[in-house]
């Protein structure tokens, strides 16, 4: 009998787990369904009107296929969910904007403190790595004397960035899509909200809490 109960305490955690992700997807569309039709106040409940920027025609990217700096083919569904800070740079250069934004979203992660695990950075690109350079503005706080490869600096730098080449997949919408910013990926792949560098870093890591503290993500 006891051998029985346990077999079939085994088969309902395993149905449990591979529900989780249908779960949490049909959570979020339920969720942006309310939003759009205004029943829910997301940003009064996240507090968050004086920091990110509730997207208003957020975009599921979890489905869409990649190619990792490895060259392997990756997408957030095969990956952990987390809480991920996505930035997004196009054309051949991470200049001194692009170098500004990797700091921060470093340093907000590290400040995150104990839910550091929960959350990762992520850097969307349009052109293959190996051909991307890092600079800067002269005389700025992100200034690079000499034009150098990006990639050795990351490995250097960032060593926790994923960076992924899109080609010319939207992943963010277009009107949506602007300068000196990051943006908030939740862990079903809905991009929900954008950070500009603006932002009081200490406004972004009250709103990261809160959203790691009130969730299963």
């Amino acid at each position: 009998m006891t051998e029985t109960n346990n077999r079939t305490g085994g088969r309902a955690i395993l149905l449990l787990i591979a529900g989780l992700p249908v779960t949490m997807i049909l959570a979020s569309t339920w969720l942006w369904y309310f939003v759009e039709r205004g029943d829910i106040d997301i940003i009064g409940a996240l507090g968050t009107a004086n920091s990110g920027e509730l997207l208003p025609d957020p975009i599921n990217i979890q489905a869409l296929e990649f190619e990792a700096a490895d060259g392997t083919q990756t997408s957030l569904s095969t990956i952990e969910p987390k809480w991920t800070l996505m930035l997004v740079n196009d054309g051949p250069t991470c200049d001194a904007a692009c170098n500004e934004l990797l700091y921060i979203t470093r340093q907000i992660r590290i400040a995150i403190g104990r839910d550091y695990q929960r959350t990762r950075r992520l850097l969307m690109v349009d052109t293959p790595i190996d051909a991307i350079q890092s600079s800067g503005e002269p005389g700025s706080v992100y200034d690079v004397t000499e034009p150098q490869a990006l990639r050795p600096q990351l490995e250097r730098e960032h060593v926790d960035l994923k960076v992924w080449h899109r080609q010319d997949q939207l992943v963010v919408p277009e009107a949506q899509l602007m300068p000196n910013s990051w943006y908030l990926v939740d862990p079903s792949g809905w991009v929900m909200m954008r950070y500009s560098t603006e932002v009081n870093y200490k406004d972004v890591i009250g709103d990261l809490k809160f959203l790691l503290k009130n969730s299963g993500g």
